[in-house]
Formats: structure tokens, sequence, C-alpha cells
């Protein structure tokens, strides 16, 4: 009932706002358009013809099909204006990353999509030039709730060569308060700038609050290695929370959207290979309004 209702408060809310949405013509341009529509399943993302790699990153022998879902729930801000829908990726006890070449990352627990152009393209394609902004609304499943005890990364831009992020999204207890000592609410979501700073920079945190969408827009200057965050919860347009700031924006890579779960442990173990993981894990989060746009004119877009 609880998600039915949503649904309606979103219908009647933006039939009132049909007639103030921008013009097509008003639009930035999309660089990467990861938004799902309506007829995709998830047996769509294990083929070659996604727009998000069908080989990365998941368990060895695991399939999108079996990974993702399609819960019954409101869609995003911005998966309204192209009627797309939320899609949720969840992780479990054989959510095992077996990277080529190298022992499996035993440590973690991990799924993520990553768009199929960053990969095709070895880290250099049309996302990481000028200034882009990348887009997504993020919201909790109860029926799949997150082990707040462990650092999770829902969302992360990885250099190219792998050696660390240039901006990573978390939630959860930080796995080290040296690289997080700033973070006292674990069931938080926070925007955090390079990963190999000790400590890390926070530019943003908020609650991670149950049942509705947090909708997040962060602008990346390639060049000028500035970072701008954009924040907002349920159907308010985005508000400018934190930025222009300086991030080191080097590296290239790839964006990843999902879950991956840090292990519990001693500050010095091996965290990709060694630490606790629970037994019967049955986790996910919900994911929509993906997409990357074109901000080198200033463009970004806030709401409908």
């Amino acid at each position: 009932m609880m998600y039915l209702a949503s649904i309606l408060v979103a219908s009647v809310y933006f039939a009132g706002l049909a007639a103030a949405a921008p013009s097509p013509g008003a639009a930035c341009a999309v660089l990467f358009e990861g938004r799902v529509a309506q007829t995709t399943t998830a047996a769509d993302f294990d083929t070659n013809t996604s727009v998000y790699s069908n080989l990365y990153d998941l368990g060895q022998n695991q399939t999108w099909a079996e990974v993702l879902k399609f819960p019954i729930v409101a869609p995003s801000l911005f998966d309204l204006p192209v009627a797309s829908k939320p899609f949720e990726v969840t992780i479990n006890d054989y959510s095992i990353f077996v990277p080529g070449g190298s022992p499996p990352e035993a440590g973690f627990r991990r799924s993520e999509l990553l768009p199929a152009i960053d990969l095709s393209q070895n880290g250099n394609s049309s996302t990481v030039q000028g200034t882009t902004t990348f887009h997504w609304s993020v919201r909790t499943d109860p029926t799949r709730p997150l082990n707040y005890s462990h650092e999770y990364h829902p969302l992360w831009h990885e250099y190219a060569d792998y050696s660390s992020s240039q901006f990573t999204i978390t939630a959860g207890t930080p796995f080290s308060t040296a690289k997080d000592p700033n973070i006292t609410t674990a069931k938080s979501l926070r925007v955090a700038g390079l990963q190999s700073n000790t400590p890390e920079t926070t530019f943003f945190q908020t609650p991670f609050t149950d049942d509705v969408w947090h909708n997040f827009a962060l602008t990346m200057g390639w060049v000028d290695d500035t970072i701008t965050v954009y924040y907002s919860e349920g159907y308010t347009p985005l508000a400018q929370v934190a930025g222009p700031a300086y991030n080191n924006n080097t590296g290239g890579g790839a964006f990843h959207v999902g879950v991956l779960k840090e292990p519990t442990g001693p500050p010095n173990i091996d965290v990709v290979h060694e630490g606790y993981q629970e037994n019967g894990i049955n986790e996910g989060l919900i994911f929509g309004g993906v997409f990357i746009e074109n901000s080198d004119d200033g463009c970004v877009t806030l709401g409908l």
C-alpha cells in the first residue's frame, strides 16, 4: 500500500507541474543515458547491446538477470520526463567479484553497473572530458535493508588504472576512521572526494532516510579540478549544497552504480580480500534517474 500511495502522490504532484517543464530545446546534452525503459528486463543487461557493461562488476558466475530487480516504487525525479523505471541492485553471499588474473575479492560483496561507453574507450570517454554532471537518485529497500555496521559505496567514479576514485558516495560505518573522521551517523549518505587522500574530503552528508528518493548531481570539472554537489529529496528540484571546490579529477575512468559492501575487521587487514561478512546477505539499493550530461556551458539539470 505504501508503494501504491507514493505512486499516486507523484502522479498528482507532477500533473500540476507539467506546464512548467522546460522545453526540449532547453535541456542539457546527455552524454550517457542510463535510465531504464519500461520494457527492459533484467536479462537485457546480460547482452552486449545494453548501455551498461554486461560483464562488470558482479559475483563470479552471477548474471544481471539474478542481481537486478524492478521494485514497484514511485519513479524518481528524473525518471518522470522520459517515463523510465527504477531498478534495484542487490548483493548476497555469492556477490564476490573475481578480476581477471587476480584472486577473488573475498573481503567485498559487490554488484555494480558500469556505463559501457566508459569501458569501450579505455576510461577516456566524453563523460570525463571538459565539464560533466552525473545524475542519480537512490532510496532504500525495506525488504533488503543494509547493515549499517559496514561501510557501503553505492556510487563512485574510479580511475582508469583502478588506483583511486575521484569521488565516492558512502554510507554506513566507515571502515577506517582515519579516512572518514567527520562521520558521526552511520545511516547517512556522504559525498567524498579523492579516495586516495587521508582523510578524504567530505563535501556533503545527509541522513539516509527511508521511503524517499535522495537525488544527487555532481558536476565535475575535469580540466579545472573542481567538484560541485547538488541534492534534494523526493520531487523537490536540486539545490547546490557544496562547491565548486577543489578536487583532483585526473585519471579518467568509469562510473559505478550499485552496492559495494566492505567487511568489518582490524584496520590493518587487506580490506579487498580479508575481513568479516555475515552469512545470509540479502541487501539492495534502488536507483533511478541515472544519466550524465555535458556541462561545458554551465548547463545543469535541476528539475523538471
